[in-house]
């Protein structure tokens, strides 16, 4: 998957519309805060330990404005990463994957866009604005959601 992404990337350079790159941990983070007041569901794909390098406090500052806005958000993420849910929060829902899927991407889900964020890259986030890409990630989230097991 992290080849795709790349290909994504590459191909965002030349050809810039409905795609946009964020570069550094300011724009991500700008992103992330200036989508908040605009939805009332929010489902991401995380891979935790690979965000927190980025910046750990604005994740959890996140996730608390996120739940105080009364945004519905709903997380799937691999189990090793239930040690970084320091708080319940309402309106947040969790769901995990077994560790053995190796992921380093995370993918926020929104109405309007995509946006996939990976450390590793050379590019920290990339956000796609395709109705067709947007519904097709909601299909995938849902039906994946609706497989996996409640938390104890």
């Amino acid at each position: 998957m992290d080849t795709r992404i790349q290909d994504l990337i590459d191909n965002a350079t030349k050809e810039s519309k409905g795609i946009s790159i964020l570069n550094t941990a300011d724009q991500l983070e700008s992103f992330y805060l200036s989508n908040v007041d605009k939805y009332k569901d929010w489902r991401a794909i995380a891979s935790i330990e690979d965000w927190l390098p980025v910046n750990p406090e604005f994740l959890q500052e996140f996730r608390k404005k996120l739940s105080d806005n009364g945004v519905e958000t709903r997380v799937i993420f691999k189990e090793s990463g239930l040690k970084y849910e320091v708080a319940v929060l309402p309106r947040r829902h969790v769901k995990v994957v077994p560790d053995s899927y190796n992921f380093k991407s995370s993918i926020d889900i929104l109405d309007d866009k995509i946006l996939i964020m990976n450390p590793h890259q050379t590019v920290l986030g990339l956000v796609l604005e395709s109705k067709v890409l947007v519904d097709v990630f909601i299909d995938m989230f849902d039906m994946l959601w609706s497989q996996l097991p409640e938390n104890a």
